[in-house]
């Protein structure tokens, strides 16, 4: 019951919204998750000041049984060119999983190719655990930021909810068509 309950919310969030609107929500969410990320976080706030781009996204996950799943809309900003991309995520996982919760999400993006990557969706990644990443150029650490992907680090902070899960999992981040 709550796996459908988390669905319909979901789904009707923004099912009745014009991509103006839409567009609109997901910029306002985008900056609500960056004062979150920089209040829990305060080295968040110079790797987003000196990235080339980064990307917030606001996600919910459901796990029950043996499978996960994670979905999840944000808006990448492209810090050179001021370019919006509004992005999708879609993460399963397979394993021991159990609760749902919401979280937030705040990529950093060192350079144009790994901007690249991310925003035609070829940013596939799995779970890795990092206390600190550095971005192998500029001699920065982006301390409680974990690695995803070659120039590409995440933060994550959980909103509220409880999830307990022992798994493997999968992720993908996609550009939002019908918004773009």
């Amino acid at each position: 019951m709550l796996f459908a309950l988390v669905l319909i919310t979901a789904g009707t969030a923004f099912a009745k919204q014009t991509p103006d609107q839409t567009r609109a929500k997901l910029n306002e969410m985008s900056g609500q998750v960056l004062e979150r990320m920089y209040q829990k976080y305060p080295s968040s706030e110079k790797a987003v000041q000196l990235s080339y781009a980064y990307c917030t996204i606001s996600a919910s996950a459901v796990k029950w049984g043996l499978v996960g799943d994670d979905h999840g809309r944000g808006v990448a900003v492209n810090n050179e060119t001021d370019e919006r991309i509004y992005m999708k995520m879609k993460e399963v996982s397979l394993g021991v999983n159990f609760g749902a919760k919401e979280y937030d999400l705040l990529f950093v993006i060192a350079n144009k190719e790994a901007w690249d990557r991310f925003i035609s969706g070829n940013i596939k990644f799995g779970t890795e655990v990092s206390a600190q990443a550095s971005d192998g150029v500029s001699g920065d650490t982006f301390a409680d930021a974990t690695i995803v992907a070659n120039g590409v680090w995440v933060y994550q902070l959980d909103k509220k909810g409880l999830a307990v899960e022992l798994s493997f999992k999968g992720a993908r981040i996609s550009p939002y068509r019908t918004l773009n």
